[in-house]
């Protein structure tokens, strides 16, 4: 995948939070339950864990409504998600059609107009270091994480609209599941966003310099499906699959193709380092333009520099975002940060 395809999957990941309060804080509060064991990640919400877990509903800006569970074993932790008003069931981004004399990608509607097919995401954000520190000056008064979420760290004042840390050494954890990249393989994306900020002559590429911050924990688990203006690889058994998984793929075989064909615009695999190691699963209701969706992780992965590390006995203070078949350009979020605690 080339550099300007990847830097755009980390351009406007929004989400705040941090660890131990201060002081009580205006928040969505949500309760982390203890269970026995762990409900199955399949997207299905239906396991016997998750029914007496507090449920917490919100109503993004401008956008779904968002309802959350959190449940927790000794060793891992667990999220269940319902988004409403997800109209789209997108999983087909940069799909190629075949016109019956050239390549094109698919075109799908988005509000009022129509673009290239794209993905749903849902993307969490946490503290790794001590963001009880994370700091921003609005309208001339300093406000803390405690206070504002995320407003502390989106779009910082330039008019090129970063996000980054104000302070050199803070870093956060970055999960975000994708409908038609990650989830085929039932993960989501392990990134971690720090204090990076380059100005136009440390990095001309504008894409690259406002997603400078945010980082992948490792490669990334999916490379674009595209050579020159046709697709590089089809799946083994022809074409009209919804997805190209890695081990499946072939090389284009135009005697293969008719008229109408489609063939997936990425090649997926699941990263097998800390980059990966967020489970996650969802699946669509369409009677009900909803996503339900399931993450899992361990408390305590190992990997402190990229990774938050939950202690039962502490509190987490998070935030969400949603995109609808969207390249990260526009996002939803629920304003007031998630304050997570445990019993």
């Amino acid at each position: 995948m080339g550099n300007s395809m990847k830097v755009i999957f980390f351009i406007a990941i929004i989400a705040c939070f941090l660890a131990q309060p201060l002081y009580a804080a205006d928040t969505h509060d949500l309760v982390s339950s203890k269970v026995g064991a762990a409900p199955k990640i399949d997207g299905s919400g239906g396991d016997a864990q998750w029914e007496s877990a507090k449920n917490v509903a919100v109503e993004a800006e401008d956008g779904p409504e968002i309802s959350i569970k959190s449940v927790h074993t000794d060793s891992e932790i667990f999220f269940l998600i319902t988004v409403v008003g997800d109209l789209d069931h997108s999983i087909n981004m940069d799909q190629w059609v075949y016109d019956g004399s050239k390549w094109t990608v698919k075109k799908e509607d988005r509000v009022d107009e129509a673009w290239d097919a794209d993905t749903d995401r849902f993307g969490f954000q946490w503290p790794i270091t001590d963001a009880a520190q994370i700091k921003k000056n609005i309208k001339g008064k300093d406000f803390s994480f405690e206070q504002k979420g995320c407003a502390t760290i989106c779009h910082s004042p330039e008019k090129e609209d970063k996000m980054y840390l104000l302070d050199s050494g803070q870093k956060t954890d970055i999960w975000l599941w994708k409908s038609a990249l990650t989830d085929p393989l039932k993960y989501a994306d392990d990134w971690y966003q720090d204090s990076t900020n380059q100005t136009v002559a440390e990095e001309a590429d504008k894409p690259k310099r406002v997603a400078a911050a945010q980082k992948g924990d490792e490669a990334l688990g999916y490379v674009q499906n595209k050579e020159g203006d046709k697709p590089k690889w089809m799946p083994k058994g022809g074409p009209n699959k919804p997805f190209l998984i890695k081990g499946d793929e072939v090389a284009l075989d135009m005697s293969k193709i008719k008229k109408g064909d489609t063939i997936p615009g990425w090649l997926l695999s699941r990263p097998k380092g800390s980059g990966g190691d967020v489970n996650a699963a969802g699946k669509y209701d369409e009677e009900e333009a909803a996503w339900t969706l399931e993450f899992g992780r361990k408390l305590k992965t190992g990997d402190a520099k990229n990774d938050v590390q939950f202690d039962t006995g502490k509190s987490y203070y998070f935030g969400v975002a949603t995109w609808d078949n969207d390249r990260l350009q526009k996002h939803t979020r629920v304003k007031k940060p998630f304050l997570l605690s445990f019993k």
